[in-house]
Parts: C-alpha cells; structure tokens; sequence
C-alpha cells in the first residue's frame, strides 16, 4: 500500500511542477519567503560609480543608458519590467543630477557646502577604491 502511495505522489511531482509559475526575476519586489534574484543588486551602486567616475575623477563621460539598460536587456528584462522602468527613472534623475545633489541623497532640501560636497565625492570615491578603480570599472566593456 505504502508503494503505490509513494508512487501517486512521485507521479504527480512533474505535474506539479509544470503547472508551477516561474518566478519573475524582472522586478525588485519580492514575497516573504521568495528567493531573490541577485543580478541587479549593484546596479545603484554601479550608476553611483559611474557619476563618481565622470564627474569627480574626470573620466570621459559616456551615455549610461545604453550600458545599463543594455545589461538589463541581456538578463532577459525588456522595456516594460519593473527592473527595466526603475532603472530608466534611476538613470534619468542621476544623468543630470549634480554631485551637490549626489551627495544630498536627491535631497535639495538638504544645504550641504561645497566643501561637505567635496569631502562626500572624496570619501565616496575612497570606498569604492579610489579613482583608478572608478575610472577602470566606467572605461570596461561590460559583460553578460
């Protein structure tokens, strides 16, 4: 009795599995108890390094959305996923934000000097290895 049991219940695992949905790894939310897809993590640390890059260390400025948006497209997220469209925002308010509004956290209401700008970009830069490292990263090809 035991076997044909455990034999109905092997039986219907691959039926269960086919009607299983597939996760959908093009956002960035997530269910309690969901396995999170880790490919886009850095992304906003990425965007970050590459403002760093240009604006603070003097790397040749290069357009950001078709490097981002590019690598996002390769991961199998086209326009219209979650991933896709948070990232378009992310890459429009930093392409044109300042290293005053950087170091403000998008925050205008935040008064730093220019000095206390400075010492972000310096500090900022320090972290994530230092100019030469920001400069290499923004000047490499990016891979799938």
């Amino acid at each position: 009795m035991f076997r044909y049991l455990l034999g109905a219940i092997l039986a219907s695992v691959p039926l269960a599995a086919a009607n299983a949905e597939p996760p959908n790894f093009c956002r960035t939310s997530f269910k309690p108890n969901e396995p999170i897809e880790s490919r886009f993590m850095g992304i906003d640390y990425a965007l970050i390094m590459h403002v760093l890059a240009e604006r603070y260390c003097g790397a040749e400025p290069k357009p950001m959305r078709p490097r981002f948006l590019q690598y996002v497209e390769k991961q199998g997220c086209g326009p219209g996923t979650e991933i896709y469209s948070e990232l378009e925002a992310a890459i429009a308010k930093t392409e044109g934000a300042s290293l005053k509004l950087l170091a403000q956290n998008g925050d205008p209401a935040l008064a730093l000097s220019e000095p206390q700008v400075q010492e972000w970009a310096s500090s900022a830069t320090q972290e994530l290895g230092g100019c030469d490292a920001l400069k290499a990263a923004h000047d490499a090809e990016l891979q799938q």
